[in-house]
């Protein structure tokens, strides 16, 4: 797919200065691949904390119900 990107004029220079023009898109691309791969990672580390937190909590809850129950058995 071709698209049009925005790049800082002092960027663009470095990008030519340091990688053959042809293969510019690819650098670029292997660069965003990389980049979303990190995010990505960050995302699914920050929902499993979210639900470990959660079922924490719900855990908690359920310990206190159970303890009810047991100590009713035991009587």
């Amino acid at each position: 797919m071709r698209t049009t990107i925005v790049l800082d004029d002092s960027l663009y220079e470095k990008l030519k200065t340091n990688i053959p023009r042809r293969k510019i898109s690819n650098f670029i691309n292997q660069l965003i691949k990389e980049k979303l791969a990190e995010v990505e990672k960050k995302n699914v580390t920050k929902k499993m904390k979210e639900g470990y937190l959660n079922t924490k909590k719900d855990r908690k809850e359920l310990d206190k119900d159970w303890d009810s129950v047991l100590a009713e058995g035991w009587k």
